[in-house]
């Protein structure tokens, strides 16, 4: 276990230090990818069931993540940065500072909406660090300071219609982990999480208010990137914190 929290931990340190050659970096992505592929496997499947808390749930929020860039083919530099720091940290978290946890027993109802949550989460987790990755962006066109020669009025537009393709789909998976929750949890809003509910909840309506604002009005820009931004507040708030409520102060 040690030495594949190592090899993943060093293709993720690899891949920021050739950052800027977009193939190897790339490459590496892959192979970091891959590696924690079997690291959540290991970490997180059990013959008994899912040993979910905190740390797991970030290590596969993360693992996500990589594969969702790697999918949307997004070549923005401070996002392909982001997404290798946050995995060092929670790979460091997890290996020095380990959590232990039961193991809660297959259900396939229960693990339906585990996998609506996990993605729905992994997606707008996403699209929030490239919401910042365009707005910083914006910031430096206005000032006519290009951090990259691909960056053009062009490759904005063509990451702002991926950015809300990853909402519009988080948000699909967000309605669908609210609708099993409700259907498959007993005792969903009386578990203790109500809160993780009221704010899945709330941050489920802003991004909904920013999809109609994108269709119908063409919302983009700052006013875009903020409500998006509050909206993920929110989503983490209830997604992470009661993780972290539950490991470590009860």
């Amino acid at each position: 276990m040690t030495l594949l929290f190592m090899a993943t931990l060093l293709a993720h340190l690899l891949a920021i230090i050739s950052i800027k050659h977009f193939k190897t970096s790339q490459i590496l992505l892959i192979l970091a990818s891959a590696l924690q592929t079997i690291l959540c496997g290991q970490v997180i499947l059990s013959d008994t069931g899912w040993i979910f808390n905190a740390q797991n749930a970030c290590l596969v929020v993360s693992w996500l993540s990589n594969i969702i860039v790697l999918i949307s083919g997004f070549r923005l530099l401070v996002l392909r940065l982001l997404i290798h720091l946050i995995a060092i940290t929670v790979l460091c978290w997890i290996y020095y500072l380990p959590i232990t946890s039961i193991a809660h027993p297959y259900e396939w109802a229960l693990d339906i909406h585990i996998l609506f949550s996990i993605v729905a989460y992994s997606l707008l987790f996403v699209s929030s660090i490239v919401a910042v990755d365009l707005g910083y962006q914006i910031h430096k066109m206005k000032k006519n300071v290009f951090i990259s020669q691909s960056m053009t009025i062009n490759s904005l537009l063509k990451n702002e219609e991926k950015l809300f393709k990853l909402i519009l789909f988080g948000w699909l998976f967000l309605t669908g982990a609210l609708l099993t929750g409700i259907m498959f949890v007993n005792g969903f809003l009386a578990q203790g999480i109500g809160h993780k509910v009221l704010f899945s909840f709330l941050a489920w309506v802003l991004f909904a208010i920013l999809i109609v604002g994108r269709l119908t009005k063409g919302w983009r820009g700052k006013t875009a990137i903020r409500l998006n931004l509050i909206a993920m507040s929110l989503l983490m708030l209830g997604f992470i914190g009661s993780y972290i409520v539950l490991d470590y102060l009860i």
